[in-house]
């Protein structure tokens, strides 16, 4: 399998799965470029083609982990110790919950973009263990028994830390979205009347959005909120439906430029 061929099969998924752990355009760019460039670089460590998806799912986090790791250079480590306790039963409940057609959230194309950027910023303002915990399990669909493996740890210790992130964004757009409540203050189509007035277009708002960063951390502690069924509900369905990005013409370019040496074509796995 060449460069290109890996990449046209496997472009698409790498490129939104770094999307969706990062939950930043400009860094889904910078992570699954470097995913390929140290798949090729460590292709003789493949030893089963039919593999290759895990293999690059593996290297991708990994990636990903490694830009967010703490100060101290430690990995990120779940702890076994952080399970869920008796209290959590409601939660446990409708964990699992997959709405029914007619319970699905409708949001008017013309500002579901801006609602995606909103949610995917509300993630990144959870901690480093609870965003990949939610990032892989709830917005790329992987199981927590996968996601245990994929990060070496329990599955006890994923579901504790979902279980914050849950519970966290629960807790903000509970009283904030008007898309969970349409009592809420916040408006989607307030806000893009806002910004076409401040930038001149879509791209403009895109990379200040992704160019800023939350200061702080989503604690439903500090709230006093407690687990609400239909608020989850709506977010499960919301982050659940996020849809994959695809990469520009130039995003393969770069990344097949970075692996081929000048004057030769890139060898095969």
């Amino acid at each position: 399998m060449t460069i290109e061929n890996l990449m046209k099969e496997y472009g698409t998924y790498v490129y939104s799965y770094a999307w969706k752990l990062s939950c930043s355009p400009d860094e889904a760019d910078d992570i699954s470029q470097e995913t390929f460039i140290l798949a090729w670089k460590n292709k003789d460590t493949l030893r089963d083609e039919k593999a290759v998806k895990g293999w690059l799912r593996r290297i991708c986090l990994n990636c990903f982990l490694m830009k967010h790791r703490k100060a101290e250079e430690k990995n990120l480590q779940l702890s076994g110790e952080d399970q869920l306790t008796e209290d959590d039963n409601d939660f446990l409940a409708a964990e699992n919950y997959v709405p029914a057609p007619e319970e699905e959230v409708l949001v008017d194309e013309s500002i579901r973009e801006m609602q995606n950027g909103c949610f995917y910023a509300m993630v990144r303002r959870l901690t480093l263990e609870q965003r990949t915990a939610f990032s892989l399990v709830d917005m790329f669909g992987l199981t927590a028994a996968e996601t245990a493996q994929l990060l070496d740890t329990t599955e006890g210790a994923v579901k504790a830390q979902l279980f914050r992130a849950r519970m966290n964004l629960d807790a903000f757009f509970s009283d904030h979205c008007s898309v969970i409540s349409a009592s809420n203050p916040c408006s989607c189509r307030a806000w893009q009347e806002f910004w076409q007035k401040k930038y001149k277009n879509q791209e403009e708002m895109r990379k200040h959005a992704a160019q800023t960063v939350p200061s702080e951390t989503l604690d439903w502690h500090k709230k006093g909120y407690h687990f609400n069924p239909a608020v989850r509900e709506k977010i499960t369905w919301l982050y659940a439906h996020m849809p994959d990005k695809e990469p520009g013409e130039s995003w393969f370019k770069k990344v097949i430029q970075a692996v081929s040496l000048p004057g030769q074509t890139a060898s095969s796995l």
